[in-house]
């Protein structure tokens, strides 16, 4: 026979989460209502254009009039969604999905590289010879390797 204490335990977490369940039912039942009773009034108000990749750079081109696009990304400029169009001339701009031109910057170049000094060798170093099958001055300790 089961004890008590187990079956009462039972009981008591089998009762909190249909308990939990129901809330979480009644809940939703109460957001799809609102939701649907809000959802004409927001489809009424805002109506986004579907701006394309293609149609986002064909904007900046013509606005820039530059005809050397380098890439077109998805981005967003100040938390708004926009194509981050960049030119290979260095240009930048940021079409909004609206197709208004949010900006429109200049890559500034940035030097990677600067040429090395030559190296310098000392005259107090051993310089290491050849002479045939061995090596001389260059090796420390010689022997078996």
């Amino acid at each position: 026979m089961i004890p008590k204490k187990t079956v009462f335990i039972s009981a008591v977490l089998t009762a909190f989460a249909l308990a939990t369940l129901g809330g979480v039912g009644v809940a939703m039942r109460q957001s799809n209502v609102t939701a649907a009773a809000a959802a004409p009034v927001a489809a009424a108000t805002a109506t986004p254009v579907a701006l394309s990749p293609q149609d986002a750079a064909s904007l900046a081109a013509n606005v820039l009039n530059q005809k050397d696009i380098y890439s077109v990304e998805s981005s967003s400029l100040n938390g708004v969604s926009a194509y981050k169009v960049i030119f290979s001339s260095g240009s930048v701009a940021f079409v909004g999905l609206d197709g208004q031109i949010m900006s429109v910057s200049q890559i500034q170049p940035v030097v990677v590289a600067q040429s090395m000094p030559a190296p310098v060798f000392s005259a107090a170093a051993p310089a290491a010879s050849y002479s045939g099958g061995e090596y001389e001055g260059g090796h420390e300790g010689g022997g078996d390797d």
